[in-house]
């Protein structure tokens, strides 16, 4: 005990260690530290020996700064100006040697990409942080801010609502003079316009600047279109009036950058222009509507806007069609043309895909009419409307899907244009040469897009086949229409069924033949989901070719049956055929034993039962006979096929 350290010899050496502790303190406050007390636990951890100075300057530095700090920011009022320590290095992106490990090494590159500096590490909790003034609110989430949009937006939609079932209520029930009424209308619209521009001055006001903006030009809109009926102002002078509001709310929107403002506007006015006002006129306000965004819509590079302002004439054009008026017609040529003119101008300036549904919009109202009108008249006006599509693929910047889309839409246009002008076996077989046609120009130009299309045509030609002019339900019964009423063939319908069978016949080896020049169609069972159907079609084809030539020679029972023994046989011939080489192609073997079970099936369930007498019995030894050669030579076809040397032997 006589060596430890009297007691005040400890006293004096813990009031020292508390003054070096100031010390230290006041030098963190000048470095920015905020401010740290020592604890009681501090000074009671002291050592019970004297040390050197320099080792309790070093305890008392870890010491503070391994204690939580202070929420304060920067130095106490009495510590000197912000700074680093005397002799360190400035504060900032240091990445030599020797950096300061709190040096924000990456902050240029985070700032670049958008993202905020990493805090520095090593620093007590609260050291350089921004300040945070009390109570201070947090920065809103953005489902929050979203949510207030839509509020905003909604109360703009039941204004808009409000403001067209007043006029309409104050025009039915007599309410003050239609000037009066127009006026009313055109001052709230003036009102909550200049309202919605004093909102946007301010930050945090702007999402609810927009939505009242948008509800003042919409109900300025809806104004000129009801003072036609109410005031009865003339048709061109509203279209202007229109273009001009339409106009303005479009040129704020630039102004703001706000494909939103632009998007309610046009919704807006669009959606309830139909209640004030309608026919060829309806049609024209909402061009004018169109024209105005389409100008800023390109500038900008908005979708939305583009695709709702071109839907608003498309639709009300298309249904226009139906009305006795006589200027519907300009209103679908006005449409049309102006939609398909804005197409072009959007090349370069929007998406393919929203440059496709441009030119489907517009192509739309030519659509409907084609019918309505029917006969060539009908015919040349869809024609017409595909030939302008097809024309956008001249203009420089046509990407590959809106190629696509193009070939698509006047695909269309001329699918209706043949079945508007033609009917029964006539528009059938034109469809059918139409798809040979386009795939022999496929396999020309070594394309893909014109059998994709010639595809489209053999589809629609296939099942008008099937179901109207060589039915299926004439091929598995006697007698049926058409090809037999009251007994008696009919030669007119048997031709046709001749002639649209062999042309499916002929489409689909075509389809086949070319998708397998284009490598699109493989013998394998990866691509089996083309190349089945055209399999059943072919099958089909060749089904109702036989019997309806059988018909033709003899509208009798007998020449059905024989035709169906024919069937069969063919059918085993195909398999066998297909069974030959398949012998290194596993989908045409899998193909081929497919079809002589179904030959198979055929002859039990359908000749046996439907068939009698000669017919019967050829079909059966026909059958039975083929089958029995196919199946000797293809055994000795795989056979040779397995044997050293000859393994190719048969396969071609």
């Amino acid at each position: 005990m006589g060596a430890m350290t009297s007691t005040p010899d400890l006293a004096a050496e813990l009031a020292s260690l508390g003054r070096r502790l100031d010390s230290v303190e006041a030098r963190l406050q000048a470095f920015g530290v905020p401010d740290a007390q020592p604890s009681t636990a501090a000074g009671a951890d002291a050592p019970a020996t004297a040390g050197s100075d320099a080792h309790a300057d070093a305890d008392a530095v870890t010491s503070v700064l391994e204690r939580p700090a202070a929420p304060s920011w920067g130095p106490s009022p009495q510590a000197p100006a912000w700074g680093p320590p005397p002799g360190a290095p400035a504060w900032g992106p240091q990445t030599g040697p020797g950096a300061p490990s709190w040096a924000p090494r990456n902050q240029d590159q985070n700032q670049a990409q958008g993202r905020p500096a990493p805090w520095p590490t090593g620093l007590p909790t609260g050291w350089g942080r921004p300040p945070v003034a009390p109570g201070a609110p947090a920065p809103a989430s953005r489902a929050t801010a979203n949510g207030a949009r839509l509020l905003a937006w909604t109360g703009g939609a039941m204004t808009l609502l409000g403001v067209v079932l007043f006029l309409a209520l104050a025009a039915s029930r007599g309410w003050g003079s239609p000037a009066a009424r127009v006026w009313s209308g055109a001052v709230l619209g003036v009102v909550l316009v200049a309202f919605g521009t004093w909102m946007h001055r301010v930050e945090t006001r702007r999402g609810g600047a927009l939505a009242v903006a948008g509800t003042g030009f919409a109900a300025l809109y809806l104004v000129v279109a009801a003072a036609n009926r109410l005031l009865g102002l003339v048709e061109p002078l509203a279209v202007l009036l229109a273009l001009v509001v339409a106009a303005a709310g479009l040129a704020l929107a630039d102004r703001w950058r706000s494909a939103l403002l632009a998007s309610g506007i046009v919704l807006g006015g669009a959606v309830l222009a139909p209640v004030l006002v309608e026919g060829p006129l309806l049609v024209a306000l909402l061009l004018a509507l169109q024209v105005a965004v389409a100008v800023v819509a390109l500038r900008r590079g908005w979708s939305w806007p583009a695709l709702l302002a071109a839907a608003g004439p498309a639709l009300t054009a298309s249904v226009v069609v139906f009305d006795s008026d006589p200027w519907r017609i300009l209103a679908v040529l006005a449409t049309t043309l102006l939609g398909l003119a804005g197409a072009a101008l959007a090349v370069r300036r929007l998406p393919d895909g929203v440059v496709g549904g441009l030119v489907a919009l517009a192509v739309l109202p030519a659509l409907v009419l084609g019918p309505e009108v029917d006969g060539w008249g009908g015919a040349g006006i869809a024609a017409a409307a595909g030939l302008l599509a097809l024309a956008l693929l001249a203009v420089p910047g046509v990407g590959a899907r809106l190629r696509t889309a193009l070939v698509a839409v006047a695909a269309v246009a001329v699918l209706e244009a043949v079945l508007v002008a033609l009917d029964g076996p006539v528009a059938t077989g034109t469809l059918l040469v139409v798809a040979v046609a386009l795939a022999g120009t496929a396999v020309a130009v070594r394309d893909r897009l014109p059998l994709v299309v010639a595809g489209g045509f053999w589809l629609v030609g296939t099942l008008l086949a099937v179901a109207v002019d060589a039915p299926i339900t004439a091929l598995v019964d006697f007698p049926q229409y058409p090809y037999l009423v009251d007994g008696r063939g009919q030669t007119a319908e048997i031709v046709g069924g001749v002639v649209v069978s062999l042309l499916v016949l002929l489409a689909s080896v075509a389809l086949t033949v070319a998708g397998g020049r284009l490598r699109l169609v493989r013998p394998d069972s990866a691509t089996a989901g083309i190349w089945a159907p055209l399999g059943v079609a072919g099958l089909y084809a060749t089904a109702g070719l036989i019997v309806s030539l059988a018909l033709l020679v003899s509208p009798e029972r007998t020449a059905f049956t024989v035709g169906h023994a024919i069937v069969t046989v063919s059918w085993t011939v195909v398999a066998l055929v297909l069974l030959a080489r398949g012998l290194r192609r596993p989908a045409l073997r899998v193909t081929g034993l497919v079809l002589v079970a179904g030959a198979v099936a055929k002859l039990v369930l359908f000749d046996l039962v439907v068939l009698d007498g000669l017919a019967q019995v050829a079909a059966f030894l026909g059958a039975g006979l083929v089958l029995l050669a196919a199946g000797t030579r293809y055994a000795r076809m795989v056979a040779e096929a397995g044997q050293p040397g000859r393994g190719g032997h048969g396969a071609g």
